[in-house]
């Protein structure tokens, strides 16, 4: 009897346990580093804590009703992927098999790789100027040490910076950006005089003496090169250099003419006046200043400079003119030796005082100023607007204001200027210009007779399709003063043409559409070609591309190309970055407009029948869309080595799919279960198919990467598949 008893109270212990409260134990975030699949059943232990595993089950879901409920667990817990840079909450149920009871707990899972890029050299003149980083911070030491510097900070000196940056506490990268600045020579260029025996404004010039004078400004070392052109924009682009004539140049403009050195360092260039004059052999100058009498009490040091007065003398027949400049100064150079009349032009708005000056020379050198009376006194404020920057899609734009006071009086106002806000984003003005929908407007007060003014505005330009080549951005500027006389120039309307860098470009396997077996085993070659057929260079070209799940992806190489270029790749995504092209457009340099990269990559060793190898690009010019290329599809036409549902399982092509995806199954008997993820575990498709080859309509899925599980005969297979 005792012995029963005893039985009986061990059996109700047991009891009691085996009734027990289910618990699911906290278990801690999982935080990796630059791993990607995280396999969850490793928090199995620390969320059944002392619960005898044989008597719970562990699962695991995306979300916590999903958990409460037991519905949609993630399928397979080993092997959960999350996109870079993003916590997700994972729940957790542990279920008493005993009882049925459960408790839910969740935890944090994320992975990063503080991924910055690779280092960069940058080549720039004068100075550079940090721009906002896609990620992390400048440094001046490695490491994150040493003083953080800002984007818009100005690098005048070559220095190492230092990009670093930092994810969740545990991944840690850095890139170094070598910035090499090489300065512009300071040159000023002394005119370059030849005698005009005959006056008549033409006369032999020795450039080489121009030469001269520039090389003795450089440090020889440097080994500059030094040419002179007849135009500015000859000049800068360095063309039509003045070579035959350099020792007996005739000048093309009568008395003086203004020519352009180039003077180039290989990596940098400057671009000088220099001066050269037909006239008399004289020294002789003619300056002085021209005073605005804006209070009507004679002209004084606290009276207003009268800038932009035309100022002329007369020598014999022949008149000569020249501008003061904002302090109201004026100067001649050379001035024939005799009498010449100086006088002020514009004399119908203002009455100078002096009418005139007789000035002899050489012996009346002197300094010969004049004062401004308003003759007609009216109020006339003017304003203009001018490009100063290409509207091109995507780029930033920027136009310059011109505001200037004509009449007679101080003046003060407001300027106003109407901007379409469906092609244009405001971004910043100098200076500062109120902001009311698409209008900015500005105040101005103190504006003197003869003073100008400018405004600099800088807009974002909308991106395709919004903005397009050929598309025109119109701008109206207005401006009111204290009062006007002459409204006529009161307001200025821009049509500003857009111009861009858009073209169709392709993307080619060299081996063809079709490969044997044997060319499987070996490197497929691909060829990605660009031309620019817009309307302006393209300054940077970006193709992006990714590399199909039936190549192999550590067999990439890139090859060559037709630029300078830098490669990336990250898993099966590669980047062929060719910052600084310059790529002309095809009207201007068609050979010059083209462009290409090749690489190679062999497919995976188990490529077998029915699999293809999917291409397509994006090419990126400057900030405009991508120009997807065709695809260029490869197709191994006989079959390879069989695959053996307990191998592999089955083949999904084509691989990138579109619209439908075929599954090659060669070994199934029977149905299977066939069932699509997302990358958060989420089923987003599922269906049944049977025999050995089906077809899986895909249009109700999103571009992006899926699994897709194949389940039969109580075995299953996941293989990942990209749709687009």
């Amino acid at each position: 009897m005792k012995k029963k008893l005893l039985t009986l109270f061990a059996s109700v212990l047991l009891c009691v346990a085996g009734y027990s409260q289910t618990t699911a134990y906290d278990a801690p975030d999982m935080i990796q580093c630059g791993i990607e699949v995280f396999d969850l059943t490793l928090q199995n232990n620390i969320v059944l804590g002392n619960q005898d595993p044989s008597n719970f089950t562990v699962a695991y879901f995306q979300t916590e009703e999903d958990a409460i409920n037991n519905t949609n667990p993630i399928p397979d817990p080993t092997f959960y992927m999350t996109p870079e840079d993003v916590f997700i909450e994972v729940f957790v149920r542990v279920t008493s098999e005993i009882d049925d009871s459960y408790d839910v707990s969740s935890f944090s899972v994320g992975w990063g790789s503080g991924w910055i890029g690779y280092d960069e050299e940058i080549l720039q003149c004068e100075s550079y100027t940090l721009p906002v980083p896609e990620i992390g911070n400048y440094y001046t030491g490695p490491g994150g040490t040493g003083t953080m510097l800002m984007p818009g900070d100005v690098i005048t000196e070559t220095t190492n910076v230092y990009v670093y940056n930092e994810w969740a506490g545990i991944c840690a990268a850095e890139k170094i950006i070598y910035v090499n600045i090489y300065p512009i020579p300071a040159i000023t260029v002394s005119p370059l005089i030849a005698c005009d025996d005959n006056e008549d404004g033409y006369e032999l010039f020795d450039l080489a003496l121009i030469w001269e004078q520039v090389y003795a400004m450089l440090n020889a070392s440097d080994n500059y090169v030094i040419t002179i052109h007849e135009t500015y924009a000859d000049a800068e682009a360095g063309m039509n250099a003045i070579a035959d004539q350099m020792w007996s140049y005739t000048n093309i403009v009568q008395y003086q003419q203004t020519l352009y050195v180039r003077v180039d360092g290989g990596t940098c260039f400057g671009v000088y006046e220099a001066p050269i004059v037909a006239g008399p052999c004289t020294d002789n100058t003619i300056s002085g200043t021209v005073t605005y009498d804006a209070d009507g009490n004679g002209c004084s040091a606290s009276d207003i400079p009268a800038a932009g007065i035309i100022v002329s003398y007369t020598h014999n027949n022949d008149v000569y003119y020249t501008f003061t400049d904002e302090n109201g100064q004026y100067t001649f150079y050379h001035v024939p030796d005799g009498d010449n009349i100086l006088y002020i032009n514009n004399t119908q708005q203002y009455a100078p005082t002096p009418a005139n000056y007789t000035v002899t020379l050489p012996e009346d050198e002197t300094a010969y100023d004049f004062c401004l009376a308003a003759a007609n006194p009216v109020n006339d404020v003017a304003v203009t607007i001018f490009p100063i920057l290409n509207a091109i899609p995507g780029m930033e734009t920027g136009y310059l204001i011109m505001y200037e006071n004509l009449g007679s009086y101080i003046q003060n106002g407001t300027i106003t200027l109407n901007f379409d806000d469906a092609m244009l984003s405001y971004n910043m003005s100098v200076p500062a210009m109120q902001l009311n929908g698409s209008s900015l407007t500005f105040s101005y007060s103190g504006l003197q007779p003869f003073e100008w003014e400018y405004v600099y505005v800088y807009f974002n330009v909308m991106q395709p399709p919004t903005v397009q080549l050929g598309d025109v951005v119109t701008l109206t500027v207005g401006i009111d003063g204290t009062s006007d006389d002459n409204m006529a120039n009161n307001s200025h309307v821009l049509n500003q043409v857009v111009v861009n860098s858009y073209d169709p470009n392709d993307i080619r396997v060299h081996e063809g559409e079709y490969i044997t077996p044997e060319q499987a085993e070996g490197y497929l070659h691909y060829t990605i070609r660009f031309q620019n057929e817009g309307t302006a260079n393209a300054q940077n070209v970006r193709i992006e591309t990714e590399l199909d799940a039936n190549l192999d992806w550590s067999t990439f190489e890139p090859i060559a190309a037709s630029h300078n270029y830098v490669t990336q790749r990250n898993e099966e995504s590669v980047e062929f970055i060719f910052n600084g092209i310059d790529l002309p457009y095809a009207d201007m340099d068609e050979p010059g407009s083209n462009g290409w990269v090749t690489y190679k990559i062999k497919p995976v060793s188990d490529i077998a029948l029915g699999d293809s190898m999917s291409a397509t690009a994006g090419i990126y010019f400057d900030f405009n869309e991508a120009i997807i290329t065709n695809t260029a599809t490869t197709t191994v036409q006989t079959a390879a080595s069989a695959k053996d549902f307990n191998n592999t399982a089955f083949v999904v092509y084509p691989n990138p799919a579109s619209g439908s995806v075929s599954i090659l199954a060669e070994n199934l008997t029977g149905e299977a279960d066939v069932v699509f993820t997302d990358v958060l575990g989420k089923t987003v498709l599922s269906t049944k198919v049977s025999g050995a080859d089906s077809t899986i309509n895909l249009s109700s899925l999103t571009s992006g990467m899926y699994f897709v599980t194949l389940s039969a005969n109580g075995k299953s297979v996941t293989q990942k598949i990209i749709v687009r």
